[in-house]
Order: C-alpha cells, then structure tokens, then sequence
C-alpha cells in the first residue's frame, strides 16, 4: 500500500495510513495463557519438523488449548480410531506444526496407511504410532509418505532396532516412572535417533529431561474443565488474573 505524496492528505489523514501500515507489517505478538516454560525454549536444542525448529509440543486436540498456547507445534492423539476430519480441522485450525496420531492397539494395517496418506495430503508435519503397533505396518507406512514416523514408547521391551530398520526416524518416549531410564537407553544403543519426551508433572521434571538430551517437551495442559473450575473460584475470591496453567 502507497501513501501518495499529496497535500489534500491532512496530518492526521498520514497519521492514520502510517499507523495502518505498522500493524500490518508488523502485528502485535498476542501474549497467550498457556506459556512454554523459559527452560525448554533456552535449553533444548530443538527438533526440525517441516522445516521449523520444535522445541515444545502441547498435547491436545482442544481447539481452545490450541489456540491460548505458545507452544512450537501441537501433538494429536487421541485414545480412539483416528479420524480424517479432525485431522484436517486441526490442521486447518493450527498456524504450528502438527503431529497427527495414525495407529496403535485399535488402529493398525491398512487404516492406518491411509490415515497417514491423507495426514501428509493435508499438511501434518509427522505422524505418530504408539509402542503395540506392528514395525510391519510401519515399513507400509513409511513406503507411502515422506514425513517423518514417529513412534511412542512406553517401556524397554520396545524393539527399538526393528522400528528404525521399518521407518521410525524419531522416539517420543512417555513411560511414566520409567522416562528418563528409556531415555538414557536409547541415548546409549541408538544415539543417532532423535528424542521427544513427555514432560512430567514440575519444572523438575522437565529439567531432568532436557538435562538427558531430549530434542523437544511435550507439555499437557489441565483440560478446558479444571481451568474453568479454577476460574470461576478465583472470580469469586475477587481474582480476576489468569496464571500460567503450565
């Protein structure tokens, strides 16, 4: 947009054009609800997906969750059959990377390679398996798209080598108890995979994790109902500034 150099503009006629200009070109950064711990954004050395650099994940499909949080990309799973069209609406929705759920127990074969098709076709970053699904169906898988397989792991007895010979390119290690022992596992056999982990419950937690070396944090937020619960006693108490709910 050109502000013609004409003396019919009044001062605050140029006022206005400029100003315009300035929000357009540069917008204003919206400060979100749901911060990213400063300790993954300084520490981690990040994860490349769709050519941005990925150093924090929120695990959710909530539409709500997505859009109040500063996190580098969103994980989508879910404990059901994938589904096509919340794929593409979370695709659609997020303006970050989006790691699409495609298998695991319930979902596997065929399925889950045309999940993974249509993922891909509609612009997910990755997808993502979990540990009881067949290294078999990720060599189909990994036959049929170019973006990166991810697999979860949950404990040790994961045979890690037969996932990478099948296609895996990135471990999300979520083992509760037994994280960082996976973790360190994997940094010894296998150091040339990258890691993504789940972030525990406390800063502590997350520090232990980023200390081992982990590409990226994945962060769960409280769901929509316990950050409205804590809302509305807050209101009553005459509170009205939200916290980081991280």
């Amino acid at each position: 947009m050109e502000i013609e150099n004409n003396t019919s503009y009044s001062f605050w006629e140029r006022t206005s054009h400029i100003s315009f200009l300035k929000r357009l070109l540069y917008p204003k950064k919206v400060e979100k609800s749901l911060k990213t711990p400063s300790i993954i954004t300084e520490e981690c050395e990040g994860l490349l997906l769709n050519n941005q650099l990925i150093k924090s994940i929120l695990f959710s499909t909530d539409l709500a969750l997505i859009e109040n949080n500063d996190c580098d990309a969103i994980l989508a799973v879910y404990p059901f059959s994938p589904s096509k069209r919340i794929m593409e609406s979370i695709i659609n929705f997020s303006s970050k990377p989006v790691i699409c759920g495609v298998g695991g127990a319930r979902t596997q074969g065929r399925t889950s390679v045309e999940m993974s098709i249509f993922a891909e076709k509609y612009g997910a970053s990755a997808v993502i398996v979990n540990q009881p699904f067949k290294a078999k169906d990720i060599a189909k898988i990994k036959q049929k798209i170019n973006i990166p397989i991810i697999s979860s792991v949950t404990n040790l007895q994961c045979d890690f080598e037969k996932r990478i010979d099948a296609g895996v390119s990135i471990f999300n290690v979520t083992g509760g108890s037994q994280t960082l022992a996976i973790v360190k596992h994997i940094r010894q056999h296998f150091p040339h995979i990258p890691i993504i982990c789940t972030g525990g419950k406390s800063l502590q937690d997350i520090t232990r994790v980023i200390e081992n070396k982990v590409k990226a944090v994945i962060l769960t937020p409280p769901s929509n109902a316990t950050m409205f619960k804590k809302a509305m006693e807050n209101y009553r108490k005459g509170i009205v500034k939200f916290k980081n709910y991280f």
